[in-house]
């Protein structure tokens, strides 16, 4: 072999070896999930759903945006397969558009801060005890209906 059959052969190695480590993983196989959040009955009009495993499961924790009271993960990016702890996230920014430049220079110079004010409560979020179980056999169509107030 001469050196530009040797240096081919090595590219070629290469390239294989690198290919090989670029598959998806089934490490931690995932299930796509939807479904609808309600707050007091009514549509959460905007937040976070977080999908976190729980107990022995493991693996990465999975998020979606909520929209008028509906989330969707597809699988690439779904939950773990197994019991997963569920937060739910919705904050309020007291109306003002996100592109309002003024409003937001005004606020910037009279030192005042974006004021977000958390419209779900905490039982719901880091506090959660919300689980449930992701199946890869079966659908995974969820509704939370969520109180404003804690149940005593």
């Amino acid at each position: 072999m001469n050196s530009k059959q040797v240096s081919l052969t090595l590219c070629f190695c290469l390239v294989l070896s690198a290919l090989t480590g670029c598959g998806s993983s089934d490490e931690y196989p995932r299930a796509a999930v939807r479904g609808i959040v309600t707050l007091d009955g009514d549509p959460l009009s905007k937040g976070v759903i977080r999908f976190i495993p729980d107990g022995e499961n493991e693996g990465p924790q999975a998020s979606a945006p909520i929209r008028e009271g509906i989330f969707n993960v597809p699988v690439d990016f779904g939950p773990v397969i197994g019991t997963n702890r569920i937060e739910i996230i919705s904050t309020d920014d007291g109306g003002f558009p996100e592109d309002d430049e003024e409003a937001f220079e005004r606020m910037q110079a009279a030192g005042i801060k974006k004021i977000e004010k958390i419209t779900v409560p905490s039982q719901y979020n880091k506090q959660s005890k919300l689980t449930k179980s992701i199946s890869a056999e079966q659908d995974n169509d969820f509704t939370f209906a969520l109180t404003s107030t804690a149940k005593k």
